[in-house]
């Protein structure tokens, strides 16, 4: 059982109401019925009023959010200015949403697509080419930052925090970015990659900050469907302290899938910096034979202390589960045939280096230990 030492959580697509729900509120959203001059670049302010110019902050002209999106062209910009918003924004159309100084407050807000626990600060929403950028997030009931079915979507500079789940969703989504965020105190984790709603593929998670998030990881790889994680990329992020509820425990990354025949595969995790999350730095889980888990790449990061609160492992049939309860910098458990290249990386302060049980062939080489009484651990 994937359960709580993946710190994962699962959303089919039908649960999502894609093929309903969110596809009317895509046409609404993105229909006019008047011919209209769309502007280039609007502003959003507390103090707006219809009778300003629109020409910046000050002479704004939308006091929310969602009505400013609705207005702007497509590929235009909607600045947020400095202040509270108490919303959801959604967008299903190119642009750029950039804040500045500028917090939405999501509490209370009812989700956009049916059967999710609460809504989200901001959901991209079936598009390409969006930019969100430069705003606090707070108190969502789910994500602080949903994208569904989507690409070439960036999110950068963001700081998301004390929200229902995690701080980026991306789902069903490709050639996507999540960069120089700070990712704090979310229930269930910093970052996630998933297909829930579709295969998601090569994304970037990089530069990121993700700590104290205590009911998940600080990055999230995850299979919770048939429809495929691949070729994504997390690097040059901080992830500590991530995963500290016994309940949830988290690893720093984890990549995984409970799903038979799921597939989360060709995924590199390279320069980040992991220490004192709840289960291992890296963590690799195939809880079921019949997974398609090779290809992932563990690479030059740097990894301190980990797996504080133990891992169950959680290994189906075929495989004999043993729990790993020490201090462990890398761990890669399957019940199917993996496998895996973990190559260059700095472990220190663990009772184990690699940590490798089932059915895995790991590629180990130039990795480098210090006061780690077991370099490697290998449990057939």
């Amino acid at each position: 059982m994937m359960g709580r030492n993946s710190g994962m959580r699962r959303y089919t697509a039908a649960a999502l109401g894609l093929l309903t729900t969110g596809a009317t509120t895509i046409a609404l959203l993105g229909t006019s019925t008047a011919a209209y001059a769309w502007p280039s670049t609007v502003f959003v302010s507390p103090h707006a009023s219809s009778q300003h110019s629109g020409s910046s902050c000050r002479q704004a002209r939308f006091r929310h959010i969602n009505a400013a999106i609705a207005a702007v062209a497509r590929h235009g910009t909607v600045i947020v200015c400095r202040g509270t918003y108490h919303t959801q924004a959604v967008i299903s159309k190119p642009l750029r949403l950039i804040g500045q100084h500028a917090t939405i407050n999501a509490h209370g807000q009812k989700p956009v697509l049916p059967k999710l626990p609460g809504g989200s600060g901001v959901v991209v929403l079936g598009t390409r080419h969006v930019t969100v950028r430069g705003f606090t997030v707070v108190h969502a009931g789910f994500d602080a930052i949903l994208v569904v079915r989507s690409r070439h979507i960036r999110v950068t500079h963001n700081r998301l925090e004390h929200n229902g789940d995690v701080g980026v969703d991306f789902n069903g989504t490709w050639w996507s970015v999540a960069q120089h965020n700070v990712s704090k105190h979310n229930t269930g984790g910093g970052f996630l990659i998933a297909d829930d709603t579709g295969s998601s593929g090569h994304d970037t998670v990089s530069w990121n900050t993700a700590s104290h998030n205590p009911g998940g990881c600080g990055v999230i790889i995850a299979g919770h469907s048939r429809a495929g994680v691949r070729d994504n990329w997390v690097a040059h992020n901080w992830l500590i302290a991530n995963g500290t509820n016994k309940k949830a425990a988290g690893a720093g990354v984890v990549i995984a899938t409970e799903v038979p025949g799921g597939t989360v595969a060709g995924n590199t995790v390279i320069r980040n910096w992991i220490y004192r999350n709840g289960i291992a730095g890296v963590t690799i889980h195939s809880h079921v034979a019949g997974q398609h888990m090779n290809g992932n790449r563990i690479a030059d990061n740097w990894i301190g202390k980990n797996n504080l609160v133990g891992d169950e492992i959680g290994l189906g049939k075929p495989v004999k589960n043993v729990p790993d309860p020490r201090t462990t910098g890398i761990l890669v458990g399957a019940s199917s045939q993996v496998h895996v290249s973990i190559t260059g990386n700095r472990i220190a302060r663990n009772h184990y280096g690699v940590f490798l049980e089932g059915r895995v062939t790991a590629h180990l080489r130039h990795n480098h230990f210090r006061h780690v009484p077991v370099p490697v651990k290998v449990v057939l």
